[in-house]
This record gives structure tokens, C-alpha cells and sequence, in this order.
């Protein structure tokens, strides 16, 4: 019985070391993003903030918003658990400007009163960059017509 117990826990000890192999963290925030032809350059607000009137792709550390016809990737600091679940969102922002350092206040909850206290947060906002939702798109399409272009063509 004392074998079979030391057989055991030495099985598990291995399996232990075996799943804590050296794997890179996953990249967050921005970095996500590197190689998207839909990241542009970084801006420093967004102005007319109240005028946002669209917000998607979250996760728990960035989102897109839309404001008239310009797209934009914001990325807060650490993590903000609501965003990923947003259903409602309000910029904190001063003089009209969303910049860094001003707050997204996020809810996953439709109603102001939630029996979920943590249904509700305030993330500070990290950097802005331009996004351009359109931009894979173009590509996805030229690389369908490059292979359209090589295809034999057939006889009828």
C-alpha cells in the first residue's frame, strides 16, 4: 500500500512539473494587436467624447468605440472585469476629450440597480489608438482574387 501512495504522488509531482513548462505569456492589451492591419497610429483623445455612440470587440483590457466616422481602439490599465461583458458604458472624461488617464465607467448590466456588486466598474484608460475595422477586409479580398487568378481555368 506505502509503494502504491509513493508511486502515486510521485506520478503527480511529474505531472505537475510537465503542465508549468516554460510557455509564453499570451501578449495583452495593445500588444494583442501588433501585427492587425487594423491598429493605426496612437492619438492622444478623442474629442466630442459624448458623441460615442457605438462599442465592441472587448476584452477585459481593450474595446473599440465609434465616434461619427472614426474607429478607435482604447486600452485601459490592468483589467477590468465588466468590459468583456459590457452591455452599457460612460467616458469620464474632462473638457470634452477622452485622453489617458480619464476613466470608462462600464457596467454588464442593463439597469443601474444590479444584484451583482461587481457588475459595475470604473477603468482608467491607458492609450488611444486610431482602428480601422475595414482594414483586413481589403486584404482578405485581394488574397481571394490572387487564388482565383491562379486557378486553372475548365471547359465546358
Amino acid at each position: 500500500m506505502r509503494l502504491s501512495l509513493s508511486l502515486f504522488t510521485a506520478l503527480i509531482a511529474v505531472a505537475g512539473c510537465a503542465s508549468t513548462a516554460d510557455t509564453e505569456p499570451k501578449p495583452k492589451g495593445v500588444a494583442k494587436y501588433a501585427d492587425d492591419p487594423r491598429l493605426g497610429e496612437e492619438v492622444d483623445r478623442i474629442c466630442f467624447a459624448s458623441n460615442i455612440d457605438s462599442f465592441g470587440d472587448n476584452t477585459r483590457d481593450t474595446f473599440t468605440v465609434r465616434e461619427g466616422r472614426d474607429y478607435y481602439l482604447i486600452e485601459i490599465f490592468g483589467s477590468c472585469p465588466p468590459l468583456q461583458h459590457a452591455m452599457t458604458m460612460r467616458m469620464d472624461s474632462t473638457m470634452n476629450c477622452l485622453t489617458a488617464g480619464d476613466h470608462v465607467i462600464v457596467s454588464d448590466s442593463l439597469t443601474t440597480s444590479s444584484s451583482t456588486p461587481f457588475s459595475k466598474s470604473r477603468c482608467l484608460v491607458k492609450s488611444i489608438y486610431k482602428w480601422d475595422p475595414k482594414a483586413g477586409e481589403a486584404e482578405d479580398a485581394s488574397e481571394t482574387k490572387s487564388d482565383d487568378a491562379g486557378a486553372p481555368e475548365q471547359e465546358s
